[in-house]
């Protein structure tokens, strides 16, 4: 599978092990991977998490996919941003990460991640809140995205009290 061909593509990456992702991927060759991580394989990488081809069982773009409610996107959100804001080790850096992430698609999918699981309903506690209200806050002060801002502004308005 020649990997590079999805390089700053929006894809749906599924692995060997049936786990399906969708995102913004860039293209990492082998002897970057190598430098950076130890592991001669190219592969492609998401925000804070990286594919490598071993590891991929197909890949498929979604650029051409007619845009809807959530862009090119199957759902608001997916299994890269909950991975990421349910570490095992109950750590928000991945959440964070994304948070601060250069691709708009990124920074929106994970605030609706954390604003579908800032509901009670939902079931499960948000671990890490205080890393992340953080992250929220720059996202405030410096994103030029209003929509994003005035997502980050209603979750910690939620989570603190404090007015948007």
């Amino acid at each position: 599978m020649d990997l590079w061909q999805f390089n700053d593509k929006c894809v749906r990456l599924t692995c060997i092990d049936g786990a399906v992702y969708e995102g913004i991927v860039s293209h990492n060759s082998a002897d970057y991977n190598e430098h950076e991580f130890g592991r001669e394989e190219e592969g492609l990488e998401m925000p804070g998490t990286l594919f490598y081809a071993s590891d991929i069982a197909s890949v498929e773009s979604l650029e051409d996919r007619e845009e809807g409610p959530w862009g090119k996107f199957s759902a608001p959100f997916g299994r890269l941003e909950e991975e990421s804001l349910f570490d095992p080790d109950g750590d928000p850096v991945l959440a964070c990460e994304i948070l601060d992430c250069e691709e708009p698609e990124h920074v929106m999918r994970m605030l609706r991640c954390l604003g579908y699981y800032s509901n009670p309903e939902a079931g499960r506690e948000i671990p890490g809140k205080e890393q992340l209200l953080e992250q929220l806050r720059v996202l405030v002060k410096y994103s030029d995205d209003p929509e994003a801002v005035r997502m980050a502004s209603c979750l910690i308005a939620d989570w603190t009290g404090e007015k948007p």
